[in-house]
């Protein structure tokens, strides 16, 4: 995968006119935004200002910032960093295994594709918030507004992965105002990332479309949802009840009735989903979604040659859902174990049983989210390596899972920069009922009341497999935006969590005579371990970003 330095690059490419006139543009605008235009920032030769003319231009060119720029991001990275790290699953595969230990170095290629797929997408948010302009004769007002307002929500979407893996990175709202000085460029305190970020969003909020998330776009409800989302980040709880509010008040978006169909290429962009990463089956590497390809058991799932078992779920993930008694539907959804039969899977041989000996790397179960089967079994709309079906963002169980905390913060009375006590507990009947909402969804029973020990327990469950639980982990020790990689933030009860994980394997198959036992493992993090390093090819040329931060100065 090509290394984008999100200035380096910039400045190489400038004196590089690798898109000539104007119809091929349109050509790529009109085929979905390719790479070869969007995996940079516009240059001099042809910038956005000067070439939207039309309507369907203009529609057009926020497509490609929901799908191939992620594609580094999302192919093993996302899940390495927060299944991996988080303790939900476990690997031997040598490419990402040091993410089970918190140690893949700065050299790591897994590191470089965590930093390069978002700033990918914060280059090419730049390249239309900075050229585009505020009006085009010809083109609808709103249409305008809307295009700027996506490109503002994906950068602040972008930079809020970024902020939660490394801490302080640089602020880049215009790379050519640092074209000069790209070898020099320093890293931002946490609390500057996150002010762009709330800066993206509210512009987003004011400017996107209403109700069309439908579309595969991101629109104003997903831009107040990421902003409750953020906002619990910072620990400003009145906002984010706020913010959330406004989402569940809409009717926009509501709980999928089947849990499983979530995770269904045919129900891509569904009233659940928020916000997700587009994928397209047919556009080959880089453009499907390949986890189907790590997570799936084998290639009579996949029907493509692939499905390789990168990860099984870990003891303690398969032991947390057993502890929630009847959580077998999101069990079943989100892992397979020794029985588990899925008929909508190799659907033309009759469905697929996970055998009484399956073991994916020596846990005895295997992943079954985002594992979508073969082409027949998805229309057509898979193939090796490319999977059509969705990554979320984020999903409207996420909205009232977080109203539901923000509640129980702001009863709990905690300062920013102190965790939410895990004994709190609330009986809000607000609180209450979004909680429960989540559950009964998935046939668990209600509750009378709920502590935090038990909304972080159930936002695991809910989301296991889906990229959020390392950063749930991350923050629970409360918002300390003047950490960073060199002043690592502290982490005493997430580092005690983790450290009683069962991150073992089995000694042989569930079925086995005589019975298997665990080969336990526990590790404990240190707080250095909550940010991973910058790519030593970044940091290689601007030793700047290994640096301390410094603070950033907003233009207005």
């Amino acid at each position: 995968m090509h290394s984008f330095n999100f200035f380096k690059d910039f400045d190489m490419k400038r004196h590089i006119k690798y898109i000539s006139g104007i119809a091929a543009m349109v050509s790529l605008l009109a085929a979905g935004c390719k790479k070869d235009f969007f995996n940079r920032p516009p240059v001099a030769e042809v910038t956005v200002g000067n070439y939207y003319k039309t309507t369907s231009q203009v529609q057009a060119s926020t497509n490609g910032l929901y799908g191939s720029p992620w594609f580094g991001w999302n192919n093993k990275v996302g899940w390495s960093i927060t299944e991996l790290s988080s303790g939900n699953a476990f690997t031997y595969s040598s490419d990402v295994n040091a993410f089970n230990t918190w140690s893949a170095p700065n050299a790591n290629p897994e590191i470089l594709a965590a930093w390069d797929s978002p700033f990918t997408v914060v280059a090419q948010c730049n390249g239309l918030i900075n050229n585009m302009p505020s009006t085009i004769a010809g083109v609808p007002q709103a249409m305008v507004n809307n295009a700027l307002g996506e490109a503002h929500l994906m950068r602040g979407v972008a930079y809020f992965y970024l902020v939660r893996v490394f801490g302080n990175v640089p602020v880049v709202e215009n790379p050519v105002n640092d074209i000069a000085n790209f070898q020099t460029v320093p890293t931002n305190y946490i609390s500057d990332v996150y002010e762009l970020i709330v800066r993206d969003l509210k512009f987003a909020e004011a400017n996107c479309s209403v109700g069309t998330a439908n579309t595969g776009h991101g629109d104003s409800g997903s831009a107040s949802a990421m902003l409750a989302k953020v906002y619990l980040y910072m620990q400003d709880y009145a906002n984010a009840q706020k913010e959330a509010e406004k989402v569940i008040n809409s009717g926009e978006f509501s709980l999928l009735p089947v849990y499983e169909n979530l995770f269904q290429t045919a129900f891509n962009n569904n009233k659940e989903s928020i916000l997700a990463m587009q994928w397209i089956y047919n556009g080959g590497y880089d453009y499907g979604n390949s986890i189907q390809a790590s997570f799936a058991y084998n290639s009579t799932i996949t029907g493509t040659g692939d499905g390789y078992a990168e990860i099984g779920p870990t003891i303690d993930l398969q032991n947390a859902f057993k502890a929630e008694g009847g959580d077998t539907i999101r069990r079943h959804a989100t892992i397979m174990v020794p029985g588990s039969f899925y008929p909508d899977l190799d659907a033309a041989a009759g469905g697929y049983r996970f055998p009484a000996n399956g073991s994916a790397q020596n846990e005895n179960a295997a992943a079954k989210k985002y594992v979508v089967g073969t082409p027949a079994d998805n229309g057509g709309k898979s193939a090796a390596q490319a999977s059509g079906n969705n990554t979320y963002i984020q999903r409207y169980s996420d909205v009232l899972l977080i109203e539901a905390e923000a509640i129980l913060g702001q009863e709990s009375g905690v300062a920013a920069g102190t965790g939410i006590p895990l004994t709190t507990s609330t009986s809000n009947a607000t609180a209450l009922a979004n909680f429960n909402m989540v559950r009964q969804r998935v046939g668990v029973p209600a509750v009378t009341s709920f502590t935090y020990q038990d909304l972080l327990n159930e936002r695991r469950l809910e989301f296991a497999l889906e990229q959020d639980y390392w950063f749930d982990l991350c923050r629970i020790d409360g918002y300390q935006p003047a950490g960073s990689a060199t002043s690592p933030t502290h982490h005493p009860v997430a580092t005690a969590i983790i450290s009683q994980q069962e991150r073992g394997t089995y000694s042989g198959a569930a079925n086995s005579s005589p019975a298997p036992v665990i080969y336990s493992k526990k590790l404990t993090p240190v707080d250095a371990n909550f940010f991973f390093p910058v790519p030593v090819s970044e940091s290689s040329i601007d030793p700047n970003l290994i640096q301390p931060p410094v603070h950033y100065v907003f233009k207005n």
